[in-house]
């Protein structure tokens, strides 16, 4: 089923059409998934883990996935994406219905085209109001299972590998217990754009003891040569 993009439901206000959706989705995923698992197809899309919703804030028109966002509005955002991740994760008190995942952690508002380079420079004020607020929301109340790191840096740190976003705020203040996927690209970002580091190796690790579990790119296959090199312990 194919339903409006997000920025147009969110215009609805109605978290309980936000909920109704997410719900409908993730049944339909659950259906599609066991069909293909009957085929013994576990191929890219075929799985549980949904990297929905997007809760950056909507700052700049000109940012071309301001669509997938729930708006400008940091608390309309927040009841809407904990309403959508409860419809997708279901309410049984043992299994996800699916794995919801809230993104892009944080500050990701644009430009587009600055991304893999960008530092978002923001104050404590701003950061806290406008850009962690629905974040907040859905791991404290909606209980996502997953979140997923921004590409830009904020105030200096690599988001996939900010050992303020997610060690000090995500697991040690709000209690965050499960894991963390990068952005597509992000963590090579860190040697290749950001230059906080020199080596896919010093960035695989960087990562790893920063608390980003999982990396959706090439670039944790080094994780064994940073072993190597003293970067991490296999521990």
């Amino acid at each position: 089923t194919v339903f409006p993009q997000s920025i147009g439901m969110a215009a609805s206000f109605d978290q309980e059409l936000l909920e109704e959706v997410g719900n409908v989705i993730s049944t339909e995923a659950r259906a599609k998934h066991h069909e293909a698992a009957r085929h013994e197809d576990r191929g890219i899309y075929k799985g549980l883990t949904f990297w929905s919703p997007n809760v950056n804030i909507f700052r700049d028109p000109r940012w071309g996935r301001g669509q997938e966002t729930y708006g400008e509005d940091p608390y309309l955002t927040g009841r809407l994406g904990v309403a959508f991740i409860k419809g997708l994760q279901g309410d049984d008190p043992k299994y996800l219905k699916v794995a919801a995942c809230a993104k892009h952690f944080a500050v990701h508002s644009g430009p587009e085209s600055l991304r893999h380079e960008f530092d978002a420079v923001v104050s404590q004020k701003d950061l806290r109001e406008t850009y962690l607020t629905a974040f907040r929301d859905c791991v404290v109340e909606g209980k996502v299972e997953s979140g997923m790191g921004a590409y830009n840096r904020t105030n200096g740190e690599p988001c996939c590998a900010s050992p303020t976003l997610l060690q000090k705020i995500l697991r040690d203040e709000w209690g965050f217990s499960g894991h963390v996927v990068s952005a597509c690209g992000a963590i090579n970002d860190i040697h290749a754009h950001h230059k906080v580091t020199s080596t896919p190796e010093e960035s695989a690790a960087l990562a790893v003891k920063n608390g980003c579990d999982l990396n959706c790119g090439r670039v944790f296959e080094s994780l064994g040569n940073a072993v190597k090199q003293g970067l991490l312990t296999e521990d």
